[in-house]
C-alpha cells in the first residue's frame, strides 16, 4: 500500500510482505564507565555548566563541538542562478545531559528530565535569536549505529543559517492547509488521531505521541504538544513535566519491545514569531532497517511495519511495564 506523507511530498510503501528482520544495527550495549564528556575531561571545552553537588561538579553542562566546521559568523549567499554558495557559518555544541556517561534518558530521574528539557528549551532560544539564524536543530544519536559521537548521553544542537529541508517541507505542507481551511495541519491531525486511536502509543493532557501516517521507518514515533505552538523555545515551564513524562514512555516502550534498539531523536521547530501553521514536534526515529537501491532509486521509503503495528505493539510495551512496575 502506498501512502501519501502528511507533511511533506513524499509517499511511502507499506510492505509487510517484506518483513521485519532483526535489526542490521543491533541493540546499543552499555558504555564505559567514564567517556571524553565526563567530569574532570579536558577533552573538550566547557561553554556553560548547571547544577552539581557534592559528588559531581555539574549536573548538566553545554560543551564545544569538537572538529567544528562552522568557522565563520558572517553569511552571504554568493553565486548565479546554477551555483550557489556561501561561507560555512554557524554555531553548534553538545548538552552533556547527565555527569554519569551510563545514564540514558529514558532511566533517568523525571526531575532531571525536565531540567534537561529546560535547558534544551534555553539553548534553542538562545541561538534561535542570534542574527541571521534560519533553523536550530537539536538531535540527540543514541549508539555507534545512529551516527552516536559518544556512548555519554548528549543533544547535539546546530544554528544555521540555511534552511532544513524537512522543516521546508512541513511548513509548506502546513502553510498551504491554513490556507484553504484556517487551521493548522498538526491540530487537525492530532484531532484526528484521537479520535481514530488507531496510530496513538499514549497521551496525556499536554502531549501526544503517535506513529505517523506514514511513517518512513519501523517505529516511527512522534510526541506533539496538544497546545498549538510553533516555537520548542516558547514552551511553558509547567509543560515540561508532561513532556519528560511521555518522552520517557514512549523511550522505554521502545526499549522494551525492541532490545534497545540505536535511535534518532530530532527536534523539529522554527525560530521567531510564532505561526499559524507550523507546530513543534519531536520525532524519534529506530533505526531498524537500511535504505536500499530500491529506495533511492524511487526516491521513496519503503517500511515493512504499518504504523497501526507498531502503535498497537508499543502501546502493548506500555502496558506489561505498568504491570511489571
Amino acid at each position: 500500500m502506498f501512502r501519501k506523507d502528511t507533511f511533506g511530498r513524499a509517499w511511502v510503501l507499506l510492505s509487510p510482505e517484506r518483513g521485519l528482520l532483526p535489526s542490521d544495527f543491533g541493540s546499543v550495549p552499555e558504555g564505559p564507565e567514564r567517556s571524553p564528556l565526563s567530569p574532570g575531561s579536558t577533552a573538550v571545552r566547557e561553554i556553560a555548566s548547571f547544577g552539581g553537588d557534592a559528588g559531581a561538579p555539574w549536573s548538566m553542562r553545554v560543551v564545544e563541538y569538537p572538529h567544528d566546521a562552522f568557522t565563520e559568523r558572517g553569511f552571504v549567499e554568493e553565486g548565479d542562478a546554477l551555483f550557489r554558495f556561501g561561507p560555512s557559518a554557524g554555531y553548534q555544541e553538545l548538552i552533556v545531559e547527565h555527569p554519569d556517561a551510563r545514564q540514558t534518558l529514558d532511566r533517568m530521574p523525571r526531575s532531571h528530565l525536565v531540567d534537561v528539557l529546560r535547558l534544551y528549551r534555553d539553548r534553542v532560544a538562545l541561538h534561535g535569536d542570534r542574527p541571521g539564524v534560519r533553523h536550530v536543530q537539536l538531535t540527540r544519536n543514541v549508539g555507534r549505529a545512529a551516527g552516536a559521537l559518544f556512548d555519554h548521553p548528549h543533544a547535539h544542537l546546530l544554528a544555521l543559517p540555511v534552511p532544513n529541508r524537512w522543516l521546508e517541507e512541513e511548513t509548506e505542507a502546513g502553510r498551504q492547509h491554513h490556507e484553504a481551511h484556517g487551521t493548522c495541519l498538526f491540530c487537525d491531525v492530532i484531532a484526528r488521531e484521537l479520535e481514530l486511536r488507531e496510530r496513538v502509543v499514549t497521551a496525556n493532557e499536554g502531549f501526544v505521541a503517535l506513529a505517523p501516517f506514514a511513517a518512513r521507518t519501523p517505529f516511527e514515533t512522534w510526541v506533539l504538544p496538544r497546545r498549538h505552538g510553533s516555537s520548542f523555545a516558547a514552551v511553558a515551564a509547567n509543560h515540561l513535566p508532561l513532556l519528560a513524562d511521555i518522552l520517557q514512555g514512549v523511550l522505554r516502550a521502545l526499549n522494551y519491545a525492541l532490545d534497545r534498539p540505536p535511535y534518532n531523536m530530532a527536534l523539529h521547530t522554527v525560530p521567531g514569531a510564532e505561526r499559524p501553521y507550523f507546530h513543534w514536534h519531536f520525532e524519534v526515529l529506530p533505526r531498524l532497517t537500511t535504505q536500499a537501491g530500491y529506495d533511492w532509486g524511487a526516491g521513496f521509503y519503503v517500511n515493512p511495519t504499518p504504523p497501526e503495528d507498531a502503535a498497537r505493539f508499543l502501546r502493548e510495551a506500555l502496558a506489561l511495564q505498568e504491570v511489571a512496575g
